[in-house]
Parts: structure tokens; sequence; C-alpha cells
């Protein structure tokens, strides 16, 4: 029986060489989350295939399913994000995007809203027009929004109040007040994680904004490091697991 021929819309995670002249690539799907694809004569000299193997190429793939793996037939590019590649900082930052896609996302487990991130951070940061850390704080949260781990970041879990001395208690899964605070966490040591109005609104704005607007606001220098604090915790406490392309990105002199 010959193998099927199905079409997404996808984007390159990761390539590697395959024998002589082939690469394999991971792709992360609107319609079958992040999949696994040979491209054949890929590593040839003028191949007709070599552009679709590219990291952090977006298009429309055609490819043969067959029983254990894809191969890809033919790709229309849509966008080729070359000031990623021409930029060492930019490529560890969407490197780093790319690996924290693959962590969340699963084989044949749609994924529109996790490769529309990726699209738009990868505009973000070829626009240039926001710094690249405060692209990784909100890359890193609406991920997390995404993934059914967001916190409640406009009341009290408890009373719902939305006034007074408000605390991130990521145990909880959010803000709690001083009161709420006294009776939930009292056989916890966790002391809360102090917020600025400012950084709580980048936050807001973060989890609320359609992904095509979300990379559109710039905050201060100041705030921006508060942010970058704050989801340094928030992802210690969440994940536990070792994201090497991260670690490698924070061991860079700045």
């Amino acid at each position: 029986m010959a193998a099927e021929l199905i079409e997404v819309t996808g984007m390159v995670l990761t390539a590697s060489p395959v024998k002589e002249y082939d690469k394999r690539i991971e792709l992360l799907t609107k319609e079958r989350g992040r999949i696994s694809a040979f491209v054949t004569g890929a590593r040839r000299v003028n191949s007709a295939v070599s552009a679709c193997a590219i990291p952090f190429t977006f298009g429309t793939y055609r490819l043969y399913e067959g029983r254990s793996s894809y191969n890809v037939q033919s790709a229309q590019i849509k966008k080729f994000f070359a000031g990623i590649a021409d930029d060492f900082d930019t490529l560890c930052y969407a490197s780093y995007f790319a690996e924290l896609a693959r962590y969340f996302t699963r084989e044949n487990v749609e994924a529109p809203d996790e490769l529309l991130l990726l699209y738009v951070a990868c505009s973000a940061m070829t626009r240039g027009k926001i710094s690249l850390p405060l692209v990784r704080v909100i890359y890193e949260m609406r991920m997390m929004q995404i993934e059914g781990e967001a916190l409640e970041l406009f009341q009290c879990l408890g009373c719902k109040t939305s006034q007074g001395n408000l605390r991130v208690y990521f145990s909880r899964g959010g803000f709690l007040c001083d009161s709420c605070a006294a009776k939930f966490m009292s056989e916890q040591r966790e002391k809360g994680y102090r917020l600025s109005p400012d950084a709580v609104y980048a936050l807001q704005f973060i989890v609320t904004t359609p992904l095509e607007r979300l990379f559109t606001f710039r905050v201060s220098e100041q705030i921006e490091k508060e942010l970058s604090e704050f989801m340094t915790h928030y992802y210690e406490h969440y994940l536990h697991h070792t994201f090497q392309s991260l670690a490698f990105l924070e061991s860079l002199p700045y």
C-alpha cells in the first residue's frame, strides 16, 4: 500500500544530518504537534528541498506518512527567519524557545497555539523592537498559560479580592492576600513573591492579549529585570527539567 500524502503547517525546530545527503528534522505543526521527518537529498548541492530543512523555517509541508516516520516530499516556504542565524544572541534565544516547544508538545496532539507563539516570538526577535530578555519573559509566561500552568494574577485565590497586599504563592498557583495567606499557608514556609504594580500589569497583559499582538510593548530596565527574576522562580518551581540551551544561554557573558 502506498504511503499516504498529508499536508501540515509547521516550523522546523531542529535539523541533523542523516546518511550522506539526507537530514532528519523535527517539525512543530499545527495539525499533528511535534513530529520527526526525513528530508531525502537535503544536503545535496542545489537540492530542491534543502531550504525546508533549515531550523526556524516556516511553511506548508507535504509529507508521506509511513508506519514509523514521515518523509518530506515538498514544501512551500512562507517565512525564513534569516535574521536568527545571523545574530548569535538571537540564535541562542531561539534555540531555547524551540527546546521549550519540544518539551511541551507531543506527536499527534494538535499544537496551533504553541506554533503561533513560536512564530510571533521569532518575528519579534528579528524585528528587534523589544529586548531579547523581554521576548523570553513573554514567551515563557504565555507558554505556561497555553499549557494550563498559568498563575492567578488578577485576584486572591481565597477571597477573590483584587485590592490590598497581594503576593504570588507558587505552591497555591497565584495571588493570596495577607488574610488568606495566613489561613492557607500556616503550615508552609513559603513567604510569597511580591510584584510591583507595573510588573503585575505586564504579566496580566501577556496572558490575556491575542498572540498576534503579544510582542507589542516595552518596559523599563528595572521592570524587565523584575520580570526576568520572577520567571526564573516560576520555572524553577513548576518545571523540574534542565534545558540545555537555557544553561548555555545563561552562561553567556553580557
